[in-house]
């Protein structure tokens, strides 16, 4: 497992928190509302492909407070756009999930030159009143991100599990909290305005046990991108990347490598 690294971006001046890890071309790989909970599993199976990047966003995880830094959409793609110059990377592929979908589309929207391939898991931005999914702001304290995952009971299992139980409620109510900053009270972005100027291929995934974000939004997400395609992930709630790491990193590899949709094996969680 790699160490968590930090970089001073120039010109930006902001130390960003960051794994990095694997060869080849580089991809960008955007963290969720849940933030990241250290080098998963789907990371270590796309660093056998690719030279992985995975940033916390400003205001998640050990870059908390830096939530005072960004206020908009165009400080978060600033944001990464001085990330990548002080990597010394011009072209990388894009990968974000929930919240770093939104952020990942954006960045693709408006950084053209700097996006090969782009594939949005389950991204949060479009707000569709017939199909708003429930409301992850309106939890239960005791299981504040139980919602995004297709059984609340695996929240323990693949979140909470292994890691102090105070300090986990903890993390997880300041990353709801950077969410809240950019998509609360309704997780409307404006970003669907921009889709259309998104020139790298796209794959839009979406779970068919999301209860955040209804699947049929993936239509609206894909449609509005030229070159794209959208399928379903079964199996798998909004946080897919720990319920599903080797499907979601399967997926991730086949598109970018290849621009092809794969099929991939979906684990089956047992009744307890």
């Amino acid at each position: 497992m790699p160490d968590l690294q930090t970089v001073t971006t120039q010109p930006g001046n902001r130390e960003v928190y960051y794994y990095r890890a694997g060869s080849g071309e580089p991809l960008l790989f955007l963290h969720g509302s849940i933030g990241l909970t250290g080098w998963e599993e789907s990371l270590e199976i796309l660093s056998q492909s690719f030279d992985v990047i995975a940033p916390f966003h400003p205001g998640w995880g050990p870059a908390k407070e830096q939530l005072t830094d960004v206020s908009t959409t165009l400080d978060l793609v600033v944001h990464y756009d001085d990330l990548l110059e002080t990597l010394g990377l011009d072209r990388v592929s894009v990968a974000g999930v929930s919240v770093g979908g939104w952020i990942a589309a954006e960045f693709a929207a408006i950084m053209r030159r700097r996006v090969d391939k782009l594939v949005l898991i389950n991204p949060l931005g479009i707000w569709d009143e017939a199909n708003p999914g429930e409301d992850f702001f309106a939890q239960s304290p005791a299981s504040p991100t139980g919602v995004q995952f297709s059984d609340s009971d695996l929240r323990k299992s693949l979140l909470v599990e292994g890691r102090d139980g105070l300090e986990a409620m903890l993390q997880e109510a300041l990353d709801l909290r950077a969410t809240a900053k950019f998509l609360w009270p309704i997780p409307d972005s404006g970003v669907e305005a921009h889709l259309p100027r998104i020139g790298a291929p796209t794959l839009v995934v979406t779970s068919g046990g999301d209860r955040v974000l209804p699947a049929v939004l993936g239509d609206r997400w894909q449609a509005s991108i030229a070159e794209s395609q959208a399928t379903v992930l079964p199996a798998a709630g909004h946080a897919a990347q720990l319920e599903q790491p080797v499907a979601v990193a399967e997926l991730i590899r086949a598109w970018v490598a290849d621009s092809t949709v794969a099929t991939p094996e979906v684990k089956v969680f047992a009744p307890a």
